[in-house]
């Protein structure tokens, strides 16, 4: 499992623009909103059974302070922070002659201390509902979200603009697998989840942070 780069996108508030590699501001509006995707992989390997990888999403405070020193803010010039859509796709599948189908709720949990309690959740955040794997390879599919994961993170969001440092997990929660996995024809994939937030942050006259 593996934490991949984030991408940004800068749209204004007013007349909203976006500019790749760059941005647009409005020297009209008092703010600007960061459109963020952040990408975690969980890998996939199994011989029977059911799913049930895991993968840490722990470095949000660090992905945050760095768009703000991007865009010459503070902590404290971000007036919200929301999830607004999620993607996810599947690579590397088995090399089978035949497709694979999933059925399987993806479920997210807070666990701040790694050796300490869940402090909040699991929540159902994604559910695959016969997935085909082969479907599900090149274009991202678009995830329909299930509101108890996205209040979840909105927690943890919340509580890192108190100055926590939220740290999140991931799980493939069981669920089927068709055809059945065996020694002789395992299931293996890659999956990987890219989720988009909107950060507003307010600007001075100059277009950068106050």
């Amino acid at each position: 499992m593996r934490r991949v780069a984030l991408g940004f996108v800068v749209l204004p508030v007013l007349g909203i623009l976006a500019l790749a590699g760059g941005c647009v501001y409005d020297d009209m509006s008092s703010e600007m909103v960061v459109t963020e995707q952040v990408s975690v992989t969980l890998d996939e390997y199994r011989e029977s059974g059911t799913l049930g990888s895991t993968v840490v999403v722990a470095e949000f405070a660090d992905d945050v302070y760095k768009m703000l020193e991007k865009y010459d803010s503070k902590i404290k010039d971000i007036k919200s922070i929301n999830v607004v859509s999620g993607t996810y796709r599947v690579a590397r599948p088995s090399p089978a002659a035949h497709d694979w189908v999933i059925d399987s709720p993806v479920t997210i949990r807070r666990q701040d201390d790694p050796m300490g309690p869940v402090t909040d959740g699991p929540a159902t955040f994604v559910n695959m509902t016969s997935q085909s794997l082969r479907d599900a390879q090149g274009a991202p599919v678009y995830a329909d979200l299930n509101s108890a994961g996205v209040a979840l993170i909105k927690r943890a969001l919340d509580d890192l603009l108190l100055g926590m440092d939220p740290r999140l997990i991931l799980k493939m929660e069981g669920g089927t697998i068709t055809p059945e996995p065996t020694p002789s024809d395992p299931l293996s994939f890659s999956w990987r989840a890219t989720v988009t937030f909107q950060v507003v942050i307010a600007k001075s006259p100059t277009g950068k942070g106050k």
